[in-house]
């Protein structure tokens, strides 16, 4: 959401976008017509109910992401007890008890460790085109935990 001045500020993600955290609280309106400009060229490409839920999250689903992950170290606020705890009876049907599935997927405590930024945006939001579903039902703690956990499991 911060664009250039977030996680992908550099390395192979790195565009020089400007991110979205300047949206947050803003009117839908101007979100939608955004995305239906020349620039974006989503006219027509989504139904109109997906550009309000696209807009909804845009100016109403953002998160202060440096209070759940400290930047320099990519560790997640978060307690990794309550997340073991969460991912046992939330993750674990379709991620395995052992945190190595689906077996097409490098580990979730590598990709935690890697890119915490990511798997706290996934948490919430789902995984698009997969079953993953999106958390944003239980407190924002919930999904931070359950990073905080993910980032003591194995790498490899």
């Amino acid at each position: 959401m911060m664009g250039k001045d977030g996680a992908y500020a550099s390395g192979s993600y790195k565009t020089g976008i400007g991110g979205l955290t300047h949206l947050q609280g803003a009117d839908n309106a101007v979100v939608i017509a955004a995305m239906k400009d020349a620039t974006h060229g989503f006219a027509g490409k989504m139904d109109e109910q997906d550009f309000t839920d696209l807009a909804d999250f845009v100016t109403k689903g953002q998160i202060d992401i440096d209070a759940v992950i400290e930047r320099e170290s990519k560790k997640a606020n978060g307690d990794a007890a309550n997340g073991s705890r969460y991912y046992g009876t939330v993750c674990a049907g379709c991620h395995g008890k052992d945190d190595m599935m689906p077996k097409d997927m490098p580990p979730l405590g590598k990709l935690a460790n890697k890119n915490p930024w990511e798997i706290i945006q996934k948490t919430l939001n789902g995984q698009p085109d997969e079953k993953m579903p999106a958390m944003r039902a239980f407190d924002l703690q919930v999904s931070v935990d359950i990073l905080a956990y993910l980032q003591t499991l194995p790498k490899e």
